[in-house]
């Protein structure tokens, strides 16, 4: 298995790997390394013969349903 994304949070992470599933994707759940995990970040690992398909449909995703703008950072601030 090869790690597909890792996701900020569980629920965003359960939601993308059932999206992925409708598609046909074996998709499963790890968590994160320790220094992303204590956010709470998740990892999605997926099929090796999967994995290219997995991108795919994971960047479609994202392109079609960006983030709120309440949930970006904002740009620093110039001195």
């Amino acid at each position: 298995m090869k790690a597909l994304a890792t996701i900020a949070n569980g629920l965003d992470a359960r939601m993308l790997r059932d999206v992925l599933a409708l598609e046909g994707l074996h998709v499963k759940l790890a968590a994160a390394s320790a220094d992303a995990r204590q956010g709470g970040a998740v990892t999605l690992l997926i099929e090796d013969d999967e994995f290219a398909r997995g991108q795919a449909l994971l960047a479609r995703w994202m392109a079609e349903h960006p983030a709120p703008a309440s949930d970006t950072a904002p740009p620093p601030q110039a001195e």
